[in-house]
């Protein structure tokens, strides 16, 4: 039995509420702008140690809170209208786990790609290339989300990025805020269409009362 094309409509009924971009937009945005206050600052400052630490405690606090958080908003504005369900646990394969190797490496080229191009001297050069890599990287994937589970605001979001990406490239910010200002532009972009369609959802659906319907 194929339950690729169920899975993939139970993902777009949980996505269809925005909470998702929100939560990940937040993480951009605050990552974005608290490494362009670093950048900013200069090392070996006391503001450089001070943000580099409140950068930290933001991506652990985003990491266990939003899980915490978000599992609360569902509760108090999705399953009211949708109902609630779960997905089955993922089935390990030797094809999935080959995947997650493949983008664990992919992730560490691309990391230590940035990291060898943040610390050359000039950066005209590669200021104007990585904005613009990272903006058609994203918004590829993005794109590919939205066809998978059908959700037609993940491709002005995929637009958005390769926007972002070319605009950034053009003018040669450099490595370290070019990657800063796309995670803050990209991240204001989902905040933005995330809340666009919460206001949707909570005007299209409304709560259900079972109450009512079991008298």
């Amino acid at each position: 039995m194929n339950t690729e094309a169920p899975l993939h409509r139970a993902y777009a009924h949980w996505l269809k509420d925005g909470l998702f971009e929100i939560g990940v937009g937040i993480l951009l945005t605050g990552v974005g702008t608290l490494r362009a206050i670093i950048y900013f600052a200069g090392a070996k400052s006391s503001a450089y140690y001070g943000f580099t630490a409140g950068l930290i405690v933001f991506m652990l606090s985003c990491a266990f809170g939003f899980n915490w958080i978000g599992k609360a908003l569902k509760a108090r504005i999705t399953y009211p209208r949708t109902g609630y369900f779960t997905f089955k646990p993922p089935m390990y394969s030797v094809r999935n786990i080959l995947a997650l190797l493949a983008l664990l490496v992919a992730g560490g080229i691309l990391g230590g790609t940035l990291g060898i191009l943040a610390t050359q001297p000039d950066q005209a050069r590669s200021g104007v290339f990585v904005p613009i890599v990272r903006g058609l990287v994203v918004g590829l994937a993005t794109m590919l989300a939205a066809q998978r589970v059908d959700i037609g605001r993940l491709y002005y979001e995929a637009a958005f990025s390769v926007v972002i990406g070319l605009s950034l490239g053009t003018l040669g910010v450099g490595v370290v805020l070019g990657v800063s200002y796309f995670y803050l532009g990209f991240g204001l972009v989902l905040i933005v269409l995330g809340s666009l369609a919460l206001m949707q959802f909570l005007r299209k659906h409304k709560p259900v009362d079972l109450n009512r319907e079991s008298s």
